[in-house]
């Protein structure tokens, strides 16, 4: 079987299990058609465990099932999942600075609130994708409101809580990772520099701090100015996000002026400043797959 019939057979494969299993099992047992949103605590035979939503979720669901309709299939339970889910999250998880909670109960009260904002990323992302499916331009302003709070609060000092003593000097990659999702997203409704500029300053943040050539790989966990610390955390890698930031900078390569700096990163041919770097793709077997991808596009 050669590449393109490979891929196709795998295309072919995830697109039945999406449309014939996952996506009607969650709409059968996991969508609260009572209070709305979706329940995140559903068991294998669709049995439902706890009440408790989770709100990282409420904001994925509401993209799958919008980015679904969009790319997969134009089907309206599909599409209504989604408006239901964003209105309970409209309604329940934000509170009254904009910062969004962690989890609520089922009827949506407020029941745990984190130093995050990914619960603010998700719900960004989801509603700028499902202005892209219904062209409800209500939505699309949401998503850039909800992502210049999200800049707001990683920029104003003492807003999240430390996760660590203040003489503990890290930075995640986490996050540096998702606004660079949340920009590319929201960029498809809203035509905002803000969004191409905070992608732009992810991307730099990647080579600058967390790509380390020596290791070749991209480290989860680093200190104030890039370096490398050897503890059990710090030495953590996360293949998941890896592959997650494999898959956004080939998305933005495709339309950005910088496609020539993430393809060499990709390959380890180096940067064009005198340097090697090698992407996160390094790390598994399916972010390689997608690295010989982004040098054929070169």
């Amino acid at each position: 079987m050669n590449v393109k019939e490979y891929i196709k057979s795998w295309a072919e494969s995830y697109k039945k299990d999406l449309t014939e299993n996952i996506m009607p099992f969650w709409m059968k047992y996991g969508l609260d058609r009572e209070n709305g949103g979706v329940y995140t605590c559903v068991d294998r035979d669709g049995s439902l465990m706890d009440t408790t939503k989770s709100v990282w979720f409420q904001g994925r669901f509401a993209f799958i099932c919008s980015f679904a309709y969009n790319n997969v299939e134009k089907n309206q339970e599909w599409l209504d999942a989604a408006k239901s889910t964003l209105e309970f999250i409209e309604k329940h998880c934000f509170d009254e600075q904009g910062h969004m909670y962690f989890s609520v109960t089922a009827e949506g009260k407020p029941l745990r609130k984190r130093r995050y904002v990914f619960s603010e990323t998700f719900a960004a992302i989801a509603m700028s994708e499902y202005a892209l499916a219904t062209g409800d331009q209500h939505w699309a302003k949401r998503a850039i409101q909800v992502f210049e709070d999200t800049q707001r609060f990683l920029a104003t000092p003492g807003f999240l809580p430390a996760k660590f003593e203040a003489d503990v000097k890290l930075q995640g990659h986490s996050i540096v990772m998702i606004l660079i999702n949340v920009g590319s997203c929201i960029r498809k409704v809203v035509d905002d520099p803000k969004l191409t500029q905070q992608i732009d300053e992810s991307i730099e943040k990647l080579k600058k701090y967390f790509i380390h050539p020596e290791f070749k790989c991209l480290l989860e966990t680093v200190g104030e100015n890039g370096e490398f610390i050897d503890t059990n955390m710090t030495r953590t890698i996360n293949p998941g996000h890896c592959i997650e930031t494999s898959w956004f900078i080939m998305e933005e390569a495709g339309i950005s002026r910088c496609s020539t700096w993430l393809c060499r990163c990709s390959t380890g041919r180096g940067t064009g400043d005198g340097t090697s770097c090698t992407a996160a793709s390094s790390t598994s077997a399916t972010a390689r797959t997608c690295r010989h991808r982004t040098t054929r596009r070169t």
